[in-house]
């Protein structure tokens, strides 16, 4: 199967198209700047993520921790 991967550069500049259309007049360019940075940490995550090759079958780790009565929450 063949996945369509987008250009990191394309997808970070849609990315911060679309904030500034959003907030962009109440932005500053230095708030600019950091929205850049995040949404480069933000691609960058999701193209790990897409490296990993998923079954069908593979499902996500759960952490199953017991309620003790006795602890104070």
């Amino acid at each position: 199967m063949v996945r369509n991967v987008p250009d990191k550069e394309i997808e970070a500049r849609h990315y911060e198209t679309l904030v500034r259309e959003m907030h962009g007049a109440g932005l500053t360019d230095d708030q600019l700047a950091i929205v850049r940075q995040r949404v480069d940490d933000v691609v960058n995550a999701a193209e790990a993520m897409r490296a990993v090759a998923l079954d069908n079958s593979d499902e996500p780790f759960s952490v199953f921790t017991p309620y003790a009565p006795s602890e104070d929450r």
